[in-house]
């Protein structure tokens, strides 16, 4: 990839994609429904007597936990909001199949929830559509709801690996074990729960969490900004915000396509093993693209992107029998870095037509609007420098104090 940047120009782009960034977010009046939501939910699943003995909990997973949640192509579409349900133990006579049964009827129970439960039963959950279902125009998402077991003493084990170091050994202490319907014939007849299949949303999280740490700052206070899944989040760590650009960058390539378009565990596994820390978001996601191909094995033959916290995962495994997914990934791959070279390398400020080709022109006015109040805000408290060209840059006094940010879109 090749950057030619004044000194300016690189100030005025690290707005830029931070603002581009910043226009990927939710609401958080979207936060604060979807925290509703899956409060409510599992507070009522949680109170199911039949799992009593075994304290369920619920929490969520995926990217509303990590923080790289983004907002759908369209006003129109559904956020994806993935929970899990997690039981300390269980019955010696439960198959998976029971107790995925039993979360499934205790929904099917509820006048709240029935109505809203997704006719086709999900592989591995069960998903409430609150779109379908709700007077409030708001809310526009659905929770997918996933089944699991762990062994007694979990809790003890998260809270001791939390408060460490990220390690492989930590981390393999939070593995749970989930129901699967394809994983059959343990689906049925499996009485043990250390033959069922095995995932670690917890371990994943602090493990990227672990990743998210730029060069200077200490993991523990990253850690306790990553993980907590309480609270909205304005601000994001660099690694956050590339992997929103990128997977916005996908959805918007395969807005025809989403069946075999690149899957976001995979973004973001490669995109955080490519991380090295970089303070700002415009060396972070142009050094992440060049990079994330190294982090793909291919030694044994095969295609090989193993969960950092379970080797024993390929999340590339479906890439065998559906060789469109591997070639639309690295098409993906190549044309992510095109784009970002002709933005990053733009004159004139075609910058934002060039962010709408690429992320769609929705996009592209929120990123123009965020970083015209950004140079604003700038401008007010004189920390930013106006070139002749028109470029600006987070340095020096104001030497300009014309106001037109951006041109006409392409």
């Amino acid at each position: 990839m090749k950057i030619n940047l004044s000194k300016q120009e690189r100030e005025q782009f690290i707005n830029i994609i931070d603002a581009l960034g910043e226009g990927l977010d939710i609401s958080e009046t979207q936060y604060n429904n979807l925290v509703t939501s899956y409060n409510a939910v599992g507070s009522y699943l949680e109170n199911d007597p039949s799992f009593a003995p075994y304290y369920p909990v619920v929490t969520p997973q995926g990217s509303l936990r990590l923080g790289t949640i983004i907002q759908p192509i369209s006003d129109d579409d559904d956020l994806d909001v993935d929970l899990v349900y997690r039981l300390a133990g269980k019955h010696p006579d439960w198959t998976q199949k029971n107790i995925k049964d039993q979360v499934g009827q205790r929904l099917k129970e509820s006048e709240r929830y029935a109505s809203m439960i997704e006719n086709k039963e999900g592989r591995r959950c069960w998903t409430l559509l609150y779109r379908d279902s709700s007077d409030n125009p708001k809310e526009k998402y659905h929770l997918d709801i996933l089944p699991s077991v762990t062994n007694a003493g979990y809790d003890e084990r998260l809270k001791r690996m939390l408060q460490s170091t990220y390690s492989q050994e930590n981390a393999n202490a939070t593995a749970i074990r989930i129901t699967d319907r394809k994983d059959e014939p343990s689906y049925s007849n499996s009485l043990i729960i250390n033959e069922w299949l095995r995932s670690n949303p917890d371990g994943y999280a602090f493990w990227f969490a672990s990743r998210c740490k730029v060069s200077e700052s200490r993991e523990t206070f990253v850690l306790a900004n990553v993980i907590p899944i309480d609270r909205y989040n304005k601000k994001k760590y660099p690694l956050q915000r590339i992997i929103q650009i990128l997977k916005r960058h996908r959805d918007w390539m395969f807005v025809n396509d989403a069946e075999d378009k690149p899957i976001s565990i995979i973004i973001t596994t490669l995109a955080a093993r490519a991380y090295m820390g970089e303070a700002n978001i415009l060396d972070g996601l142009l050094n992440v693209v060049q990079r994330m191909e190294n982090h793909i094995d291919q030694s044994t033959g095969v295609y090989e992107i193993l969960n950092p916290v379970d080797p024993s995962e390929n999340f590339a495994d479906k890439w065998i029998e559906k060789p469109q997914k591997k070639e639309n990934f690295f098409k993906w791959l190549r044309q992510v870095e095109l784009d970002l070279e002709s933005i990053v390398n733009s004159k004139n400020n075609s910058w934002q037509g060039l962010i709408g080709k690429s992320f769609g022109h929705a996009v592209s006015q929120r990123t123009c609007n965020t970083y015209a109040q950004k140079m604003k805000n700038a401008i007010t408290a004189g920390t930013v420098l106006i070139g002749s060209t028109g470029t600006m840059g987070a340095v020096g006094k104001v030497v300009n104090g014309a106001n037109t940010f951006f041109g006409n879109e392409d």
